[in-house]
């Protein structure tokens, strides 16, 4: 009875880990199931030395908690398409701003995922009046087997896959490729031990190699001149590519910026390589040009650092550098991050009193607005960076500012969301009308772009189907991309430039217009005539007329290559940059986790 509990008890333990692959719609391979179990037994074997009255209990026990961290990873990767990790307790606590929209993404049937821990509840409550002796030796011999047997199938596929397909934890730029490679409790223990390795650990710095490609890539001047405008950097919260231009039933959901088209360069294919971090990761990659980290955000886990950014750029050139967001100023470490990239002023919800709040803050509308008056306090010229926040996940608006007629849709979320963007793009038309009645307009570089995307492209989301995704590429450009608009000094005739770009490309393009002399910059400058690589997290990546999609449970490399123009799938050899795509996630991981930029 006692071999019987316990294979019921494993088996309980691997129907979950398989709904829970099915809830998340990852790969399920028998690997996985391997490493899966194994990690079950490694957990679980010391249980056999204990006599069975307790023993049981301890099983439930177990079941439970396993059922508490399945469900916490799977709400997680609904939001992040990622997995818990040790790095992320110093995020926890600033988590409060999507703590609404993690609500919106939990269904009544998650708590399947506890349905085991009622059974075998039930099957102890059957048999709490049964006793089962076992002799200590056997005890001991079938922990020893259930240990040892737990050490083969875990470290046979491992083994391989370091040996054979030199897939090694250390080299690897994604959470969710350690996932497959480990499994599930795999990845969770290495994350454990990694974690704690970090704390306790001295930093090695950068490796010579890594230092000479940060040598090679900074930029100099040209031999033309210098210019100073002042710079107006808009962050417009989870504005995706695809509100811009849309109408619904008649309806232009951004007119505004629909307009600004004329006036400004518009990149079509724009993207943003946001990760776990989400809004402050945009503002990261943006001010610093690197890429966000493979776990957490560089605002809670390393907010001291150095980072070689534009503000601290345009301040040393002799700008007054002003970051401008209506929210708590300690709120994701902004005040000490701010402080650290080179702004000389942070104004915060405390510098926009007695106003209209819309979700979590002060509407946009105001925000923009007020903000110009902020400006006028500053020196010229000035760098303003403005963190707009209205259209924050779940989009609450109330009913009184619903302009649009969405008859024929379904989502509530969807619907709020539209609002909420028709909303602010209000606010910007407000914005741009009071810079020219303020001459702050015609002289200025100003430059809208979205930090990433609404959130609601879930498989079988109303979105996604009005949209009629129905490929890879299709499904790629609806959840990256996201609008850039760059108004340059006395810019007067509309232009849209197609070759592709992303976030990490904003500050090397605004030192490529001023002609500084830059620190070291990951990006590149969207109006030279190179082509660019738009890379993310996981080591997909847009070049030229391609995209790449990484596949996280094969070796490095063996993704798939699309041609963008025809959504198909080509040769892989079309898509070559792989390999330089993950030394330079891998490199700037390096220069944010060891400080790699500091003076």
């Amino acid at each position: 009875m006692i071999g019987f509990g316990y294979a019921f008890y494993l088996l309980l333990g691997m129907l979950k880990f398989m709904l829970f692959s099915f809830y998340t719609n990852t790969e399920v391979s028998f690997k996985l199931v391997l490493l899966n179990l194994a990690g079950m037994l490694l957990l679980s074997s010391w249980t056999l030395l204990i006599q069975w009255k307790k023993r049981r209990w301890i099983w439930l026990g177990l079941l439970v908690l396993h059922s508490f961290l399945l469900i916490s990873d799977l709400w997680y990767y609904r939001y992040f398409d990622d997995l818990l990790s040790v790095s992320l307790m110093s995020q926890m606590l600033q988590m409060s701003d999507v703590g609404s929209g993690f609500m919106a993404l939990i269904v009544p049937t998650d708590f399947f995922l506890f349905a085991d821990s009622v059974i075998f509840a039930l099957v102890l409550i059957f048999l709490r009046k049964k006793t089962f002796a076992v002799a200590k030796r056997q005890q001991r011999r079938s922990a020893a087997v259930t240990f040892l047997t737990g050490i083969v199938l875990f470290a046979a596929p491992l083994t391989y896959a370091v040996v054979k397909q030199d897939q090694r934890l250390d080299q690897s730029i994604s959470d969710m490729r350690n996932y497959y490679q480990l499994g599930f409790w795999g990845y969770h223990g290495v994350d454990v031990v990694q974690g704690i390795s970090r704390a306790l650990g001295t930093d090695e710095g950068l490796t010579a190699t890594q230092q000479q490609r940060i040598d090679a890539k900074k930029q100099t001047p040209s031999a033309s001149k210098t210019i100073k405008p002042n710079i107006i950097l808009v962050q417009l919260e989870s504005f995706q590519g695809s509100v811009i231009g849309q109408t619904v039933n008649g309806q232009e959901l951004t007119p505004h910026l629909n307009e600004l088209k004329q006036e400004s360069l518009y990149f079509s294919s724009f993207y943003h390589q946001t990760h776990e971090g989400r809004t402050s990761d945009a503002e990261f990659i943006t001010n610093t040009s690197l890429y966000p980290l493979k776990s957490g955000s560089v605002y809670t886990r390393f907010p001291d650092n150095e980072f070689g950014a534009l503000p601290q750029l345009l301040k040393d050139s002799g700008y007054d550098t002003a970051a401008m967001h209506a929210y708590d100023k300690g709120f994701w470490n902004r005040d000490k991050v701010y402080d650290n990239l080179g702004f000389n002023h942070f104004f915060s919800n405390k510098d926009y009193p007695d106003n209209k709040e819309i979700g979590m803050a002060l509407n946009d509308q105001q925000f923009l607005t007020k903000s110009i008056e902020h400006m006028e306090t500053l020196q010229e010229p000035f760098f303003s960076f403005l963190v707009a926040l209205t259209s924050h996940t779940p989009y609450e608006i109330p009913k009184d500012e619903r302009e649009l007629d969405l008859t024929g849709y379904d989502d509530p979320m969807l619907k709020r969301y539209y609002q909420t963007v028709h909303y602010v793009d209000q606010g910007v038309g407000l914005m741009i009308d009071e810079l020219k009645a303020k001459n702050m307009w015609d002289d200025a570089l100003v430059i809208f772009y979205g930090d990433h995307d609404s959130g609601l492209m879930n498989e079988g989301s109303e979105l996604r189907e009005k949209a009629g995704i129905d490929n890879p590429v299709d499904l790629f450009e609806l959840d990256r991309q996201v609008p850039l608009f760059i108004k340059k000094p006395q810019q007067q005739d509309g232009k849209i430039i197609k070759e592709n770009g992303g976030q990490i490309d904003i500050a090397p393009t605004i030192v490529d217009l001023l002609n500084l002399e830059s620190p070291y910059m990951m990006g590149n400058s969207l109006l030279d005539d190179e082509p660019n690589v738009t890379a993310f997290r996981d080591g997909s990546f847009r070049y030229k007329d391609y995209y790449y999609e990484a596949d996280l449970t094969k070796k490095s490399g063996n993704g798939t290559c699309y041609d963008v123009s025809t959504t198909k799938e080509v040769d892989l050899d079309l898509c070559k940059k792989q390999a330089d795509v993950r030394k330079d996630l891998r490199l700037s991981d390096a220069i944010i986790e060891k400080n790699g930029l500091e003076q």
